[in-house]
């Protein structure tokens, strides 16, 4: 069967002949920045032994025809992934999904989606009379959160960049969009610099939600406005939820991506161009990456 791998650290998957499979017929592989960073031997735990098969999140179909989403137990992590046209995986990963599902929108709503939609809707949860500020707002995360906080009914929200690039504005504008009264809800994907400079325009008990870091790994934040303004600051991380959890989280967005209440910008690649997607995704994609099989 056809699938692909990655031969040494640094260089994109190539197509690959593999050893047969029996189970899963898996439809759709979703590329995320965890995928390059362990491909690059840059996360922090770790890479599979190579060569090995990559793939984080797929769509997949069962026997019956059913779709499932995968992901869980290391898949692309620390030992193979999903990019195969079958996989042998554990009822752990699987979660079956609602007929009439999108394959290439179930494979690429798990990991972005469920950071952006655990990280509104679950931890901040914005509401009428909340002035909401999401950081990153031109990446995929960003971009589902802002929605997110509008479809929840908040008052104000603003998507800040730093290419002020697809409706959002730069960083340097957060001022001008919230002036005297401030922010209420902060989506935090970059921290670094530009979260300790935003915090100057948050209001009082203001609710900060962090998950990512791609401004940097440390931020200054100010005492005066942390402990003056008294913001509750807290973390999301997908890795951190239980399973039940997770699928919640996921099924949830995913009944509104299905309705159209959120879209979630998507470009998907036949297995031949995998090499191609890779290299979109390294550099910095604004809308998901998904590998059809």
């Amino acid at each position: 069967m056809r699938g692909a791998r990655i031969h040494e650290l640094g260089q994109a998957p190539q197509v690959a002949d593999l050893a047969d499979a029996a189970g899963l017929e898996v439809v759709a592989v979703a590329l995320n920045p965890l995928d390059v960073n362990v491909g690059a031997g840059r996360f922090y735990g770790g890479h599979p032994p190579l060569p090995y098969v990559p793939g984080c999140e797929a769509s997949a179909r069962t026997a019956d025809g059913g779709l499932v989403y995968l992901f869980g137990e290391g898949h692309g992590v620390v030992k193979d992934g999903f990019m195969a046209e079958r996989v042998n995986v554990s009822d752990e990963v699987v979660l079956p999904l609602p007929d009439g599902t999108d394959p290439n929108v179930a494979a690429a709503l798990g990991i972005a989606g469920v950071a952006a939609w655990g990280a509104t809707a679950w931890k901040a949860k914005p509401g009428p009379g909340d002035r909401v500020l999401v950081l990153g707002a031109s990446g995929v995360v960003g971009q589902v959160a802002v929605q997110a906080a509008r479809l929840l009914g908040a008052e104000k929200v603003v998507g800040a960049s730093r290419s002020g690039a697809g409706g959002t504005i730069t960083f340097d504008g957060i001022a001008d969009e919230f002036g005297s009264e401030g922010f209420t809800v902060c989506i935090d994907p970059v921290w670094g610099q530009v979260v300790a400079d935003a915090l100057e325009f948050a209001a009082p008990r203001a609710r900060i939600v962090q998950l990512g870091q791609s401004a940097g790994p440390e931020a200054p934040l100010k005492s005066a406005d942390v402990r003056g303004k008294e913001l509750v600051v807290q973390g999301h991380s997908n890795f951190a939820m239980t399973r039940d959890e997770r699928d919640r989280c996921y099924l949830e967005l995913l009944e509104h991506v299905s309705a159209g209440r959120i879209e979630l910008p998507l470009t998907a690649y036949p297995l031949d161009s995998v090499a191609e997607a890779w290299e979109r995704q390294a550099g910095g994609a604004h809308e998901k990456i998904v590998v059809t099989l």
